[in-house]
């Protein structure tokens, strides 16, 4: 007979396999939605970051706000200031360039906004308040889990029993 422990490894397997799912499907609707619109999928994410500071940032601020290299980010805008989807100016120091949303880019913005919005809405079509502040209260224990272990607040990964040979 099965134990309580394996019980609970097997139902934890099993959310967080139905979390990447989850994840993935996501991913693969939102990219379908937004592959029209001109740009490439990294593009359109450093635009989505880049308006959502509300403000011009430098490339490095923006290399760090997305987890890649500055090098990467100036391979991202080059072709994104050749569409006018975003402008250049030199900074405060004369050294660094700061990036700002042009009003085509915003106008891009405005419709992935919308596009998002109805992918949110479809997605969580049939949930109530109550469900969806469940769903909100459990995804933020998750993650505030998963930062503590990033940081290395909760030591070593214990290998799963279910998982051994």
């Amino acid at each position: 007979m099965d134990s309580p422990d394996y019980d609970r490894t097997q139902r934890i397997k099993a959310d967080i396999d139905a979390l990447i799912h989850t994840m993935r499907l996501h991913h693969r609707v939102v990219e379908r939605r937004i592959d029209g619109m001109g740009v490439h999928h990294s593009q359109h994410r450093l635009l989505m970051r880049l308006s959502g500071l509300g403000r011009s940032a430098s490339q490095k601020e923006l290399a760090d706000a997305m987890d890649v290299s500055p090098a990467c980010v100036a391979r991202m805008l080059k072709p994104m200031t050749a569409a006018g989807l975003v402008e250049k100016a030199s900074g405060a120091d004369g050294r660094c360039n700061e990036i700002s949303v042009s009003a085509a880019g915003m106008q891009l913005v405005e419709d992935s906004r919308a596009v998002f919005r109805q992918i949110g809405e479809q997605m969580f079509e049939g949930l109530t308040e109550g469900e969806l502040q469940t769903l909100g209260a459990l995804l933020d224990k998750l993650k505030a889990n998963l930062s503590n272990m990033d940081k290395g607040g909760m030591g070593e990964a214990v290998p799963d029993p279910v998982e051994r040979s």
